[in-house]
């Protein structure tokens, strides 16, 4: 996986996260801003699940999407999310999410594909339904595992994107430090700095 920047310059809102994040949950994320009344739609375009596809490492070629393939992968991405949230919650997900998660994983997956040096994987599927089933596959395989548990919400309210917390002490509060734990830091020195001293 790429963490969607390009060397000698700021990551845009529109460049996808990657940072600390399982597949299923770095999918989610391409809602942004979902805590506030205006969320960043990283997924525009069907061009842009493509451009998703690829640089998550789902596959090597840039899948051909059409609006429907885009309609199918928002409402499987929303079904992550809810699903998520309801781990985190410890409540039971919605049925409708998970039939939906489940019809997603149904799907024959990307096949990996080990490079002649045997050093690099590639990962080579039929469209974009086989990166969909990689990700719903992925949710299936947390729900199966002990990090379910595990499971948090972001702690920057704007942002609400699960992850799964493994610190030791488990006291992980972001989705990512690069990107909301970097921000939390900033607002906090900014307070301090505004805070007269007494």
């Amino acid at each position: 996986m790429t963490d969607g920047t390009r060397e000698g310059r700021q990551r845009a809102k529109a460049d996808f996260r990657f940072d600390d994040a399982r597949l299923c949950f770095a999918f989610a994320g391409t809602l942004a801003d979902r805590g506030t009344g205006t969320p960043f739609e990283r997924l525009a375009r069907p061009e842009d699940l493509s451009r998703w596809a690829v640089e998550s490492g789902c596959t090597a070629d840039a899948p051909r999407c059409t609006a429907a393939d885009l309609e199918r992968a928002r409402l499987l991405r929303e079904a992550i999310h809810r699903t998520g949230r309801a781990l985190a919650e410890s409540v039971p997900p919605a049925p409708e999410d998970i039939a939906l998660v489940n019809r997603a994983a149904a799907e024959p997956p990307s096949t990996p594909e080990l490079a002649p040096d045997a050093t690099t994987v590639r990962w080579r599927g039929d469209g974009i339904a086989a990166v969909l089933s990689m990700v719903a596959r992925d949710l299936i395989a947390l729900c199966a595992s002990e990090h379910r548990a595990h499971v948090r919400l972001c702690g920057n309210p704007d942002c609400e994107v699960p992850f799964v917390d493994t610190s030791r002490a488990s006291a992980r509060r972001w989705c990512s430090m690069k990107t909301c734990g970097a921000l939390a830091k900033k607002r906090a020195y900014r307070a301090r700095k505004q805070t007269p001293e007494r």
